[in-house]
């Protein structure tokens, strides 16, 4: 799949406009899985399933005119056609029975690959060029992007397949039931004499307006709806990823004694969930009334309109049940939109907050480089790192470090002293060009490898062999570099699927980190204190290996370790310690930096 970013609107309506909007985004986000590699899978299961619609208005049809057939042989009391119209009634179930079978069929095979497609389009465009880091530092990412792809993309996929069936079916069970009005129900003659009047076609002209009327009703009532449903779903969310924090931090919470403020803001969360849950109520108790009082009178209706002709002698009591079941028809048609309001609205309000990520990571790739800030990264000599005037800052814009400049070239290390942790991280994902706030220049060659190692490392749940180098890697070599770590014991583990980051000690998940770098080979190895879980016997003959490994690599080191101080060619951290201003940028040209401006709102 493409990395680049379709582009999509960007405007912000108000009111029935801005629903209108929100499906247009959605729509042009989406409508990919028609028009790209998988359009033949896309169309052949959305012609099978319309295909499947239009046999199920037939179906309905041939109920109707059975219902016709066995109630004037009832009325006639015609007992051998009554007898045939019940010996028909087994297929025609059978026939209901298989349309429905394959409608599920079709509908749910459609809804699973199509989210499918529009679940991979999102995480392809939400990890590629790292934005899920970067959206926050820019200020644009949305509240819980990861719900919005696992549940939001469901709830904006499933529900428009169910839509698109019931607009079919209605136009189609509209058009073809109304027919059947006009042809049998006919026209209503009022009076007698000379002050008698004909209403013509008064079946559907009551059914027309019954259901436009009341699709009007629902419409008004419930405008509110949608947005009830997005603050909803939002709280939903806010309040699954509290729970989610919690356990993920359940070390560090439980050390410091902090689980009763952080049951007090998840009680807070929940609160406003629960608010906000009972605005939605609110809203659907408006919209039950219409919906419940519609549904009491719908089948009674049609029968009080259709008794003045069979009192008279014009309809037959088979034409009285044809009329009655073909106005019910005509009315679950016309209150398609009474019935799945509430649907359409949920349905809103997902599809608006899948827009909302799609849109930002859009917003993302349109900043200028001098809005997104942070320093610069550079296209440098092969065998050189180099870093010049490097000023780091936190997110409020505060210096973390003193100008940092540097020069390595292969084989050579740096240990980042005497800087905060805080600052120390921030300098090696300055150098990967994963730190967002500060100045200065990092130059590297643009095909240089970097492979990194974190205090705390964290890994997917996958096979073991995968987290090492990925699927398809060496299992040879990646059990020459597990026995290399220490980590020997492991190489029978390589296939097996687990949390490793429950499975294995910080020890260990430490030692797995630089398992990884072995097998990597990289030109760039840059350690975050990540051989603190060891004792110093073993982190130095560790880190020793590694060096031994890789002749070439040019590796930076941070943390308060002395192990990895001492191992260092050079330690870099108080102001008098920072090196000259590398040679190798000398001949660099800077581009002028422009001045910072706030992106457009």
């Amino acid at each position: 799949m493409s990395d680049a970013t379709s582009t999509l609107p960007h405007d912000k309506p108000t009111g029935m406009a801005n629903d209108l909007a929100a499906a247009r985004v959605f729509f042009a986000l989406s409508r990919g899985w028609w028009s790209g590699p998988t359009r033949r899978r896309a169309w052949f299961w959305t012609l099978a399933l319309g295909t499947m619609i239009l046999l199920n208005v037939g179906v309905n049809v041939g109920v109707n005119a059975w219902h016709g057939w066995f109630f004037n042989a009832l009325e006639k009391k015609d007992s051998a056609t009554a007898g045939m119209a019940i010996l028909a009634f087994p297929l025609i179930v059978v026939v209901v029975s298989g349309v429905g079978v394959m409608i599920l069929k079709t509908r749910e095979t459609l809804q699973v690959y199509w989210r499918q497609w529009l679940s991979a389009k999102l995480i392809d465009m939400w990890v590629a060029r790292r934005r899920f880091q970067r959206l926050s530092p820019a200020g644009l990412e949305p509240a819980n992007p990861e719900y919005r792809i696992a549940d939001d993309v469901r709830w904006a996929t499933e529900p428009l397949v169910d839509f698109a069936i019931g607009l079919l079916a209605a136009v189609i069970t509209v058009i073809t039931f109304v027919g059947i009005l006009w042809s049998i129900g006919g026209g209503l003659t009022i009076g007698s004499g000379a002050g008698a009047f004909t209403i013509p076609a008064y079946l559907v002209l009551a059914a027309v307006a019954y259901g436009i009327s009341i699709s009007s009703l629902m419409l008004l009532v419930g405008r509110h709806l949608p947005r009830r449903y997005a603050r909803r779903n939002e709280s939903e969310a806010k309040f699954r990823f509290g729970l989610m924090r919690l356990r993920d931090s359940a070390d560090a919470i439980a050390i410091g004694g902090g689980q009763h403020s952080e049951r007090r803001a998840i009680g807070a969360t929940y609160d406003t969930l629960a608010q906000r849950w009972l605005a939605v109520i609110k809203e659907r108790v408006k919209l039950t009334w219409i919906t419940n009082s519609n549904g009491a009178l719908v089948p009674v209706i049609p029968l009080l309109l259709a008794a003045p002709k069979y009192m008279s002698g014009e309809l037959s009591l088979g034409g009285v049940m044809q009329v009655a079941a073909a106005f019910v028809q005509v009315q679950i048609a016309f209150n398609w939109i009474v019935e799945n309001f509430m649907r359409i609205a949920e349905w809103l309000a997902s599809a608006r907050r899948v827009n909302d990520l799609a849109q930002s990571i859009e917003a993302l790739e349109a900043l200028p480089a001098e809005v997104v800030g942070g320093p610069r990264q550079m296209a440098g000599a092969p065998g050189i790192l180099a870093a010049h005037e490097l000023v780091l800052r936190d997110r409020d814009g505060h210096a973390i470090t003193t100008p940092l400049s540097f020069e390595l070239r292969s084989g050579q290390s740096l240990h980042l002293g005497n800087l905060s942790s805080e600052a120390a991280s921030a300098a090696l994902r300055a150098i990967a060009d994963q730190w967002s706030w500060g100045s200065g220049v990092v130059a590297r060659a643009p095909e240089a490898s970097i492979a990194a190692a974190a205090r705390r490392m964290r890994w997917a749940e996958s096979p073991l062999s995968d987290i090492l180098s990925g699927p398809g890697g060496d299992e040879a070599a990646q059990t020459a570099a597990l026995a290399r770590v220490g980590l020997g014991r492991l190489s029978n583990l390589l296939s097996d699927t687990a949390d490793w980051d429950r499975v294995l000690t910080e020890a260990e998940r430490q030692r797995l980190a630089l398992a990884r770098i072995h097998l990597a080979q990289p030109d760039i190895v840059l350690i975050d204190d990540a051989l603190h879980a060891l004792d110093e016997a073993d982190a130095a003959a560790l880190f020793a290996d590694l060096r031994a490994s890789l002749p070439k690599a040019m590796i930076v080191t941070a943390g308060s370790s002395a192990v990895l101080a001492a191992a260092a060619d050079t330690v870099l951290g108080s102001p008098a310690a920072v090196l000259a201003a590398p040679a190798g940028l000398d001949v660099l040209t800077l581009p002028p930096r422009r001045a910072r401006r706030k992106p457009v709102a």
